[in-house]
């Protein structure tokens, strides 16, 4: 039938996807393996590449599982009450780091915020999204998680994503493959994780961007 022709073509275009993602830094890996062994690179250039590129291999492979994990009916989230506020806060002081690398601002908003969700996976939500923010922004830029009344968003002012592109902003690798990949973060399935979980958790997912000026990711709820 059309359904399962059409399903095993995507599967398939899945498939060639992940597969050139493991192979690209598989590929720098080896290389720099290589390299070091002829003594073409220094043993600092060569560990910082190979520990960033199997940083970004086991990204990855975290992401698959989850998406594995999340495809089973089996999949649950908890159901606790969670302060916006913290997790804003939590996911910018995970990506501090990266953020100062690349030269970007990153800070946290917003005053005390409750919803019903799963703590824990919120802040995936919140992580991946800041992830995405950092790549797509150039340095001197700011990228600011905000918490408010039922919300979490994430903007960021950076290049902003064309119109035409943006209803597949959640397609596996999509926007990975078309912006900030010269940049170590992120796997290209954090945002199809993004729109899973906020389903998973009762809430929707939107975005807005603006070429030139940047794009903002907002985690909405219904009022607990």
């Amino acid at each position: 039938t059309q359904r399962l022709a059409a399903s095993r073509e995507a599967e398939r275009a899945f498939l060639l996807s992940v597969s050139h993602e493991f192979k690209t830094p598989l590929t720098a890996i080896r290389g720099y393996a290589e390299g070091l062994t002829e003594g073409a690179f220094g043993p600092d250039e060569a560990g910082r590449t190979i520990t960033l590129e199997a940083g970004r291999l086991e990204r990855l492979v975290r992401d698959l599982l989850d998406l594995a994990r999340m495809n089973r009916s089996a999949f649950a989230v908890r159901s606790e009450l969670v302060d916006l506020a913290d997790v804003s806060r939590e996911s910018v002081r995970r990506h501090e780091a990266s953020a100062r690398e690349f030269g970007v601002e990153l800070m946290a908003t917003g005053a005390e915020a409750w919803v019903t969700a799963d703590q824990d996976r919120l802040l995936q939500v919140a992580s991946n999204l800041v992830e995405n923010a950092l790549r797509e922004t150039p340095a001197g830029g700011r990228v600011t998680v905000s918490a408010g009344d039922g919300t979490l968003s994430v903007a960021d002012t950076g290049h902003g994503i064309p119109p035409e592109d943006v209803p597949h902003a959640f397609e596996r690798f999509y926007l990975y493959d078309k912006i900030g990949k010269d940049r170590p973060v992120g796997s290209g399935l954090g945002l199809a994780i993004v729109a899973q979980l906020a389903r998973a958790m009762g809430a929707r997912v939107s975005v807005e961007s603006t070429p030139g000026e940047g794009t903002t990711f907002v985690v909405a709820f219904d009022p607990s």
